[in-house]
Formats: structure tokens, C-alpha cells, sequence
């Protein structure tokens, strides 16, 4: 008997798969299946599956193993396992695996498992893997017959039979119209074809049935074809919507995608655009600042939405009462008048909270006009003095960008970008609201505070508001 134990051991150090394939072959031949299994793993894992299957009676180790290696005789081979013993669901997905497409159709038809069959075809079209077109439009017919719309119009779509992957993906309902508009989107996106583009658009404006589809599908329409003034127009159109019903976050959120797409494809970012997605943003770092218990900024925030009140149709009298609370806190007692003067109107008054309402008459009655004054710092542009929380210039009248965590404009000389969305933030301030808090307040993205780089030459500075101006 060779010593084995020995010729293990030497192995351990040896990388060559040749070797270690004949050495598995010596001990597969020996009857010693767990050794050769191991040395075949070592080697190219090929034979591996085979003795895990056959020999040592393991299917899951076998599926694994065919799973990493994507051995397509390791799939046809675990898929005739699973067949045997009548596992017809394990026996289609590794009859796809191993190319067997035809197989795979038929059994998955023949045992009701053409949904399992076309979740794992879309997995390995992901994948990049190629499957011939006869084989997807074979599975589109079969739901075509079955008045599968969604799952017919997907594989005609994957076909590139696109006009008949459109007409079937415009015709789900029900739980299954969301799902078929967005891979309608997708298929005018593949297809590039101007007559059906002109289709679907008719079918989102519903210009035949009278009932248009919500304008994100629009939005998203235009930007699958790289309209991006209609895309950001619409978008415009589901921010107001969006915040004359109060979801300010969602408001916001549009516009952010909107902003970041337009900016990639360096296209100029419609004022309109910029402004609300500034203002919904003060109104979301509005309750980050009164978690921190900063009331000077919540209430500097709130004077900038506050003038901009019409804006929240939804919370116009809550918006106002909580501006009064904050400005009252921050010394700001002037502002505190004159907005508990708004809320005095004959529209707002009854609206007042009751363990408000005589607090903000008393001050209505008994004004105190006093204001604590606002802190500057220098223009980015032109260096003179400018309010912290103004965003325009008066000297230079040039247009100054804010930072994402405070609301203020920013500075020169602690200046940073978000790395994950490139907003701009002041430095200091983005550290100390990231040792709290590791969500930028824009993007949502969990950021690292040690990728927080400052913008420490002038030169960076210069490139960002070049960057700035050009999208503006």
C-alpha cells in the first residue's frame, strides 16, 4: 500500500491541478471517495460533483459545487438526479443551466413549473447569459395562450419581438399594470422605435381609453429615451403634486433623481427645479435641526419656508405655528410677530392649535419687534459679506450653493462634497452631524465619515463652482 498520509501531506504545498487530479483519480480508484472528492476540489473541481452524487450520496454538496463551477455536464448531471427521484421543479432549473432548453420547457409545461422556468431563464438573461431567441418567444407564446400578459409581453420583450412584447405589456391590470408599464418603458427603450414610442405616450396619456397613467411613468418614459427637458418637467409636475398632498420627502426625492440625471448627462438644471428642491430640503433639515436642539438654525430654515408657505398648501397653518415656537426660541422676535400676524388671518385663526392659540394672540397684542441678527460670512464668488442663510449674492448677485446639512450657504475655506451624491456641505458641519447620524441628509446614502474630503485649494473650489455655475 502506498502511503497516502505522506503524499497528502506534500500535496498541501503543491498547486499544480494535474497533480492533484491524479492523485484524486489513484484514490477514486481505491474506493476512497471523500479523499478524491477533496483532491478533485483542489484540482478543477470537475469530477468533484460526480463522486459527491454518486458515490457519496450528497446531493446538496454536488449542487454546490455545480452551482461555483457552472459545470454544464455537473448540471445535466444533477438535473437527471433530481428527475429521478421526481423533483421536477430542482430537474427544470438544472436542465436550464445545462442549456437543455428545450428539456427544461417541456417538463417545466408538463408539470406546471413555467413560472419557476421563467424566473431562472430571467436570472441568467441577467446574468449575460445567451439563450436563443426561439426558446424565449416559445416561453412568450406559452403565456401569450395562458393570458399571462405580464410574463408574455417580458419574453417577447427578451425575444426582441418588441411590438408584440408592447401590446401584451400594455394590456395588464390590476396588481400587474405597474409592473407591465415600467417593462413597457423598458421595451420602447430597446426597441428605439418612433412608432412605438408614439404608442405607449397615447397609452400614458390615455388619449384612446381617457384615463392617464401617473405622471412617474411618464417621467420615467422620458427618461429611458433620454428626453430629459420632458423628463424634467414632469418631474417638476410630480413634486408639486406630490407636495400640495404634503409628502414633502417624496417631493423632494423626485427632484433629487431628476437633478442627479440631468447633471450626469450635463444638462442645464431649470431654476424651478433647483429652487423647490432646495426649499423641501430646508423643510426636511427643519426636523434634523430640532433633534439637535439647534433652534437658531430650525428657526433661520423656517423663515425661509415660511416665506414660501403657499408652497405647502397641505400644512400652511402647522408650518406657521411651528416658525412662530422656533423664532420665539432663537430671539428672532420680530419674525415672530409678523408670522403670528399671518396666522391671525380669518383662513388660518380656526385652524390654530387650541394650546397654541393664546400664546401667539398674546404676542400678536403684545409685540416685542426685537431680532437677533443673523451671522455672515463671505460670498464664494466676490468675498463680501453675505447672511449666512441668504442664497443670493446682493453684491455679485450670483447665485450661492448650500450646504446639504445646515441650509447655509457655503464657504471657502471649509468646504466639502458628499461623496456619494456631491452635493456640497460645510466641512465641519458634515463631521459633526455624521458622529450622530451617518445618512447624508440628501442622498439618504450611509456614508463613511473618513471619505469626507475638504476642499483645501483654491483651485477645487474654483473647479466645483465652475461645475456649479455650468448647470445652472
Amino acid at each position: 500500500m502506498k502511503n497516502w498520509v505522506k503524499v497528502s501531506e506534500i500535496l498541501r504545498n503543491v498547486n499544480t491541478p494535474k497533480i492533484h487530479s491524479m492523485y484524486a483519480k489513484a484514490r477514486e480508484n481505491e474506493g476512497r471517495f471523500k479523499e478524491a472528492c477533496a483532491a478533485y476540489m483542489r484540482a478543477a473541481k470537475n469530477n468533484a460533483f460526480k463522486i459527491q452524487l454518486n458515490q457519496l450520496k450528497s446531493p446538496e454538496q454536488a449542487v454546490k459545487i455545480v452551482r461555483e463551477t457552472q459545470s454544464i455536464e455537473g448540471a445535466k448531471m444533477v438535473a437527471r438526479f433530481f428527475e429521478s427521484i421526481n423533483d421536477y421543479s430542482s430537474a427544470s432549473q438544472f436542465l436550464v443551466l445545462s442549456k437543455c432548453y428545450n428539456e427544461a420547457f417541456t417538463m417545466a409545461r408538463q408539470n406546471g413549473l413555467m413560472e419557476l422556468y421563467a424566473q431562472v431563464i430571467e436570472k441568467l438573461l441577467k446574468d449575460g447569459c445567451d439563450i436563443p431567441l426561439d426558446d424565449l418567444e416559445g416561453a412568450a407564446i406559452f403565456f401569450q395562450n395562458q393570458n399571462n400578459h405580464l410574463l408574455a409581453g417580458k419574453f417577447f420583450m427578451f425575444a426582441q419581438n418588441y411590438e408584440r412584447a408592447l401590446t401584451h405589456l400594455m394590456r395588464c391590470t390590476g396588481s400587474n399594470e405597474s409592473k407591465g408599464i415600467d417593462l413597457a418603458i423598458t421595451c420602447v427603450g430597446k426597441a428605439r422605435s418612433q412608432q412605438l414610442t408614439q404608442r405607449l405616450l397615447e397609452y400614458l396619456l390615455g388619449e384612446k381609453d381617457q384615463i392617464p397613467k401617473e405622471a412617474k411613468y411618464l417621467f420615467r418614459f422620458y427618461l429611458s429615451l433620454g428626453q430629459y427637458v420632458e423628463a424634467s418637467k414632469t418631474a417638476i409636475i410630480i413634486a408639486q403634486q406630490d407636495q400640495e398632498s404634503g409628502n414633502y420627502r417624496s417631493a423632494r426625492d423626485v427632484l433629487f433623481t431628476m437633478h442627479q440625471e440631468l447633471k450626469a448627462q450635463h444638462t442645464a438644471i431649470p431654476f424651478e427645479m433647483a429652487n423647490s428642491l432646495m426649499l423641501l430640503h430646508s423643510y426636511i433639515l427643519v426636523k434634523i435641526q430640532i433633534k439637535l436642539n439647534n433652534h437658531n438654525r430650525a428657526a433661520r430654515l423656517l423663515n425661509r419656508v415660511a416665506h414660501n408657505v403657499s408652497k405647502f398648501p397641505a400644512h400652511i397653518v402647522q408650518i406657521l405655528t411651528t416658525t412662530v415656537i422656533e423664532c420665539q426660541k432663537a430671539g428672532m422676535n420680530n419674525s415672530t410677530f409678523n408670522f403670528s400676524l399671518i396666522l391671525m388671518r380669518p383662513e388660518y385663526r380656526e385652524q390654530i392649535d387650541p394650546k397654541c392659540k393664546k400664546k401667539i394672540e398674546a404676542l400678536v397684542r403684545k409685540p416685542d419687534k426685537s431680532e437677533s441678527e443673523e451671522d455672515f460670512s463671505q460670498c464664494l464668488h466676490c468675498h463680501q459679506r453675505v447672511p449666512d442663510y441668504e442664497l443670493l449674492c446682493p453684491s455679485c448677485q450670483l447665485a450661492l450653493p448650500y450646504c446639504i446639512v445646515t441650509g447655509v450657504h457655503v464657504i471657502r475655506e471649509d468646504l466639502c462634497l458628499c461623496p456619494s451624491c456631491n452635493f456640497p456641505a460645510i466641512y465641519s458641519e458634515f463631521l459633526k452631524y455624521l458622529s450622530t447620524d451617518d445618512i447624508c441628509p440628501m442622498c439618504t446614502t450611509k456614508i463613511d465619515a473618513s471619505r469626507i474630503m475638504k476642499l483645501d485649494s483654491g483651485a477645487a473650489v474654483d473647479s466645483f463652482l465652475t461645475q456649479s455655475s455650468d448647470m445652472s
